[in-house]
Parts: C-alpha cells; sequence; structure tokens
C-alpha cells in the first residue's frame, strides 16, 4: 500500500506548472496536455491515472511527463518516475480538472472510448459510436474547442457553455466534437432524450409535418429534448418558418438546462438570412472557431486512425499524407482508408511509390502536396498590389515590409519549411531574419483585429490558390 509521501507534492507541482502555464496565457494548452492524476506511490515512483495509452504517449513526446518529473524532483529533492495506468479511477481527482458548476450533474465516464463501459447500454442510434473524445486528436488551434465541449459534456446546460457553435471549415472535426459531446452523456445517461440531426434533414422534417399536418408532433419531439445537437445551421436562412420553431424549441430547452450544440461552416456575422433574436440564441455560450490542423497534428491523427483499426503503414507513406491533405481531415482519412484497402486487396507491401500511384489526383502536379513559398509570395504580392521581387527584396519601406512579414508568418504557419529554408525563399535571409518577422507579426496579432482579418483572407486565397 502506498503511504502517500509525495501527494502534497504532486498537488503542489501540478498548481505550479498550471500557474505557469496561466501567466503566460497558456492554461487551455495545460489543461489539455497534463492530463494525469494521482493514485499513490512508493519512494521512487508516483502512479497516475491516464485515460489512454495514445494521450500519454502525446504527453511524453510534447515534454509534459519530463517537465512534471522535473518539478516534483525540485520540490522533494528526490528522483521520482511517473507511471501511468491507463483508465483507471484515481484516487482523488488531481487539481488540474476543470469543474463547472450545473444544477444538472453528470457522472464521469470511467473511459471515453467508442465502447460503452456498462454492456447494457447500447449505441445511441443517432450517433457515430467512434465520434469520442478520446478519438478526437486536437492541435493547439483546437484547444479551446476540446475543452469548452469536454465541459459541456460533463455538466450540461450550464450557461457558460451551452449553447456551444463550433464553425469552420468542412472536415475539419466539428461534428465529431459535436457528436463526443452526445457520445459522453449518452453513456453516463441513456435516459436522457438526445437528437443528432443535420439542419437539411430538419428542414425536409419540419415541412413533411406541415403537409401532414402534424407539426403538434413535430413541436413535441423537438421541444422535449434534454440534448438537441444541430449541424450545419448555414442552411437555416432557407427557411424563416422553420427559424421560428427553432427560436422556440430553443428556449424551451435551454430554460430546462437542456444542453444545445450546433456547427456551421462560417461564423453568425457572416450567415445571412437568419433573424437577429434566433442570432441573439445562437450567440450565449460559446462561438469557437476550429481551424486548419497543422502538420503535426495531421500526423498525430493519422497515427490516431491507425491504432484504433490496429494497422500500421510506413512512415513515408504517413507523411506524404499529412502532406497532401492539408485542409481536410476527412480527406486524410479517406486517403489513409485507401492505402490500406490497398495494401490488404492486393497483398502488397505499401510503399511511398505505390501510395504516390494511389494518390495522384489528389498530389496533381505538385507532387509533395505541400503549399510552396513561391504560392505564398505570388498571393501576397498580388493582394498588395506589389511584384515577387519586391516582396523579397532589402528594402525596408512600409509598403513591403509589412507584406514581407505576414508572407514569412504564413510561410511557417501553413507550409512544412524550415527558418531556414523559408530565409533562402525570400532572399537569402537568415534564420533570425525570418524569426524576428514571425515574431513581429504574432505580436500584432494581439493587438490589431485588423491584421487577423487580413491573414485570414490571405490565408483562404492560398489554400484555393490553383
Amino acid at each position: 500500500m502506498s503511504e502517500q509521501n509525495y501527494k502534497d507534492f504532486f498537488e503542489e507541482a501540478m498548481n505550479q506548472i498550471h500557474e505557469e502555464f496561466k501567466s503566460s496565457g497558456n492554461e487551455n494548452e495545460f489543461i489539455l496536455n497534463f492530463k494525469f492524476s494521482y493514485i499513490e506511490d512508493t519512494l521512487s515512483e508516483i502512479k497516475v491515472s491516464v485515460p489512454s495509452k495514445f494521450l500519454w504517449d502525446r504527453m511524453v513526446q510534447k515534454g509534459n511527463v519530463q517537465k512534471f518529473e522535473s518539478k516534483i524532483n525540485e520540490l522533494t529533492g528526490q528522483e521520482i518516475n511517473l507511471s501511468p495506468i491507463f483508465n483507471s479511477k484515481p484516487a482523488e481527482t488531481s487539481k488540474n480538472e476543470i469543474f463547472v458548476e450545473s444544477s444538472k450533474k453528470i457522472e464521469s465516464s470511467p473511459s471515453q472510448n467508442s465502447k460503452n463501459s456498462d454492456s447494457s447500454i447500447e449505441k445511441h442510434p443517432q450517433l457515430i459510436e467512434e465520434f469520442t473524445f478520446e478519438n478526437f486528436v486536437p492541435n493547439g488551434e483546437h484547444d479551446y474547442a476540446f475543452n469548452a465541449c469536454l465541459a459541456a459534456a460533463k455538466t450540461p446546460g450550464n450557461k457558460n457553455f451551452n449553447p456551444i457553435l463550433l464553425y469552420g471549415p468542412s472536415g475539419i472535426g466539428k461534428t465529431h466534437l459535436m457528436v463526443a459531446i452526445g457520445n459522453y452523456i449518452y453513456s453516463n445517461n441513456p435516459k436522457l432524450k438526445i437528437s443528432y440531426i443535420t439542419t437539411e434533414s430538419l428542414m425536409n422534417e419540419f415541412t413533411a409535418s406541415i403537409r401532414e399536418r402534424s407539426t403538434d408532433k413535430f413541436t413535441k419531439k423537438y421541444r422535449k429534448l434534454d440534448v438537441l445537437l444541430l449541424d450545419d445551421i448555414q442552411f437555416l436562412e432557407k427557411s424563416e418558418k422553420l427559424q421560428d420553431e427553432l427560436f422556440y424549441t430553443f428556449d424551451e430547452i435551454y430554460n430546462r438546462k437542456g444542453q444545445i450544440v450546433f456547427t456551421s461552416d462560417r461564423p453568425l456575422k457572416e450567415i445571412n438570412g437568419i433573424v437577429e433574436r434566433l442570432k441573439t440564441r445562437f450567440s450565449r455560450g460559446q462561438n469557437i472557431d476550429l481551424k486548419v490542423p497543422d502538420y503535426e497534428t495531421r500526423l498525430a491523427i493519422i497515427d490516431k486512425k491507425l491504432e484504433i483499426q490496429g494497422k500500421s503503414i510506413p512512415q513515408d507513406v504517413k507523411e506524404l499524407i499529412a502532406k497532401t491533405f492539408q485542409s481536410n481531415v476527412r480527406e486524410l482519412e479517406g486517403a489513409l482508408s485507401k492505402m490500406i484497402g490497398y495494401a490488404e486487396l492486393m497483398h502488397k507491401e505499401l510503399t511511398l511509390d505505390i501510395a504516390k500511384e494511389q494518390l495522384s489526383d489528389s498530389i496533381g502536379s505538385n507532387e509533395s502536396g505541400i503549399i510552396t513559398v513561391e504560392t505564398i509570395q505570388k498571393v501576397v504580392s498580388d493582394y498588395y498590389n506589389i511584384s515577387v521581387s519586391e516582396l523579397k527584396s532589402d528594402c525596408r519601406k512600409k509598403t513591403l515590409a509589412i507584406p514581407r512579414h505576414i508572407a514569412i508568418y504564413l510561410s511557417r504557419k501553413i507550409t512544412e519549411y524550415s527558418l531556414m529554408e523559408i530565409g533562402e525563399e525570400f532572399g537569402g535571409r537568415d534564420h533570425t531574419t525570418v524569426m524576428n518577422s514571425i515574431t513581429k507579426i504574432e505580436n500584432q496579432l494581439k493587438i490589431d483585429p485588423m491584421i487577423g482579418e487580413t491573414i485570414k483572407i490571405l490565408e483562404k486565397q492560398i489554400r484555393e490558390f490553383k
């Protein structure tokens, strides 16, 4: 039995690291990347509860386990290692977890994998079983969305996370996170009324109810829900009558402390045709922009999918897929399935050449599939009405310096080029100069929203560039 020699030190180490991340403005990163809780200890080891091996490996890879071990060794003066216990209930909840007060409490599930821990609970007929928090791979841009959705799942109906609107381009995980909320809630309380539906399907059902004179049945069905998960609300602009019905449905569910989650392909302000009173309702709680995953996250998604399926493919093939499918996780997963299916059907060992041949339609003329610095330079130059040669020049005029800083920043953000390689593409600049440009834009983004809007526009044009 443990004597709990280090329990207080464990909590203190967690608190200190939490404060370090919080003071640097990265609290969400701490929440996502320190997901382990104290169980017991020996003189040289602390056993910790971890949701899964995948999360543990991710924390080790990012250096967070080592960071924690260093901190607790500093506090105790002893050499202590963390030893993970996967899917184990901790002796006491660690202080690094977030608690949100709510009048409707839901017990935490011991495991958020695709299988319910209680075999008597069948899967929800409308929810994709694989869409769980455990199977979602967030990057730095998705940390807040992930944690907000998890908080809503743990304490549905809490006004701080109700409703949640997730918006962003197609195929980046909006539906996955929304359905993960439903799966989490359902695994804990299968008696709750939960509905996942697309706006288009809801519209068809509503139209049919009018035609069949059964609107009362439609109204009762949706207003009595405990959880409403509605996909693609941008299509609501096609139906004012459905908007009226949804307004009253929203109020009914919200006032009973039911959970509401929406998705959209763009922010509310860009959706025309939605009545103002409904927009006001949608704007409560959290409106969260989901970004396109970076290269490292795309690789992590591939590794996670392979882990779930118990499959493996060569590293260079994984890298090709991650580089080729940069803006759509759904397409990335489809390409991965195609690779696995081909190898199994043809009984061939998967090679890079075979992968390139099979993905030739997606790779196109750019064999690597990477957005090039040359493309970024062309798009930025056209936007600012300057030449590429001026963009790459040493001229320090403000009219050239700002576009140059932005182009360098975007090159670092959305390509796999190193600082040195980016510098070479911008007239042979050294990596320090490149880093200075990136830092200048990062600082401007904190104080000038117009820079942020400009970069969004440019990034969209770059990804759509043909």
